[in-house]
């Protein structure tokens, strides 16, 4: 789902400040082979993130990535808990309610929620649009977890598959079920203002022009590409 961590490497330790909220289910046990698959998912997420996600994000072009076949990203900045330094993560998310919604895919071990939990103040990157300085807040309620979660899960598209089903096509009660024990993340400008969702959104029209413009580019520049080989 998109929920992962650029900076893996901060260890994960008990802290008595950052308990598992009530609420939700136990993670579930993974076996052996399924948690080395689990490690190294994290792993290829911090490289792809760092080296790849990150930089889009931050020249503004993550605009021209979403679509309803890829999902929609945007990127949050908390602080480290123990290092201080900010930490930047690419996250599916979807905006309702006036906030930016998303999940901590890997449940309370999850690097980003665990900071966001020692300070709430974080910075909201969505496509096209300029940084905003938020508050994220954990959303325990289980009837809005129950009307977010799913229409949440569906704007991922494929990769909302990760979660254990495949969003698009299952019900409500079996998203709800795959991520029992995942957090549910509300984002809301720190100036009190509600956020509306813009064309470059999930829901919004912005990818139609944008997948348009770029296929009509590519078929010009391969049209341009075979006169010069022909010539």
């Amino acid at each position: 789902m998109a929920a992962t961590e650029t900076h893996p490497a901060d260890p994960v330790t008990p802290d008595s400040a950052s308990p598992e909220p009530p609420g939700l289910a136990e993670p579930p046990q993974l076996s052996p082979t399924l948690q080395k698959l689990s490690d190294a998912s994290r792993t290829i997420f911090k490289y792809a993130n760092r080296y790849g996600m990150v930089p889009v994000h931050r020249a503004g072009l993550a605009a021209w990535l979403g679509s309803p076949l890829t999902g929609w990203q945007c990127l949050l900045t908390t602080t480290g808990r123990r290092s201080g330094r900010p930490r930047h993560t690419p996250l599916g998310y979807m905006v309702a309610d006036g906030a930016a919604w998303v999940m901590a895919g890997y449940g309370p071990s999850t690097l980003w929620y665990r900071n966001l939990l020692d300070d709430p103040r974080v910075i909201l990157l969505l496509p096209g649009r300029p940084p905003i300085a938020a508050l994220a807040t954990e959303e325990r309620d289980s009837s809005v977890r129950a009307r977010i979660i799913p229409a949440l899960a569906r704007s991922m598209a494929l990769p909302g598959a990760v979660i254990g089903t495949f969003p698009p096509t299952a019900t409500d009660e079996r998203i709800l079920e795959c991520v029992s024990f995942v957090p549910l993340i509300r984002i809301t400008p720190a100036d009190g203002s509600a956020l509306a969702a813009g064309p470059d959104d999930p829901g919004g029209l912005g990818w139609a022009w944008r997948q348009a413009l770029a296929l009509g580019v590519s078929f010009l520049g391969i049209r341009a590409l075979g006169r010069m080989l022909r010539g």
